[in-house]
Formats: C-alpha cells, structure tokens, sequence
C-alpha cells in the first residue's frame, strides 16, 4: 500500500517506478502531485521532480 500523503521532506525513500526503479533518495521537496528528490546516479547527486506514486518511504530502520 502505498501512503502518498506522508511523504515530507527530509524522509528517504525508493524509486519504485521508472528508469531509476530501486534507486534511493531524500525527498527535498513536495507538493499536492510531485515530489523533488536528491538521487545518486553514477556518483553525482541530482534533484528529481517524481510523481507520489513513483515513491514509497524506506522504514527508519532500513538500511
């Protein structure tokens, strides 16, 4: 089940759709639709604006 309405800035979550599916990173930003989020990809981080339902929160104690 995916829960949209908490995600908020700082959390880490997953990409769980798209080209970077399994990929993580903290949210820096969201709205009502989107979220912008700081990914490592090939050792750069870059600001991704995703749609809610691209993302899930990673548990606290997941590492």
């Amino acid at each position: 089940m995916r829960k949209h309405h908490q995600v908020r800035e700082g959390q880490i979550v997953r990409v769980i759709d798209g080209p970077l599916t399994g990929f993580r990173g903290e949210v820096k930003k969201v709205d009502e639709q989107t979220a912008k989020v700081a990914v490592q990809v090939f050792g750069r981080v870059t600001a991704m604006d995703l749609a809610l339902g691209q993302i899930e929160l990673v548990p606290e104690n997941s590492n």
